[in-house]
């Protein structure tokens, strides 16, 4: 499974891990900068995603608002 095929729970777990590393100093130093990329493209994948479910959100609610709206009008 690619990144792009996991869940956002996956990515976070996946982020959890590397922070837990690098905050432990487990990483070895070789691979210190592929770990600090690779967490900082989760990081904003994660972001991404959340800003596009807040706007999927606000646009259900809205969409149910405006149809409660016609139904009053009517």
């Amino acid at each position: 499974m690619n990144d792009n095929e996991l869940t956002y729970e996956q990515k976070a777990e996946r982020l959890d891990e590397i922070l837990t590393r690098l905050d432990n100093s487990e990483t070895p130093i070789d691979r210190l900068a592929e770990d600090v990329k690779e967490g900082a493209r989760l990081i904003k994948e994660l972001d991404q995603k959340l800003k596009q479910v807040e706007t999927e959100v606000k646009d259900a609610f809205k969409d149910l608002e405006d149809g409660t709206k016609e139904t009053e009008q009517s």
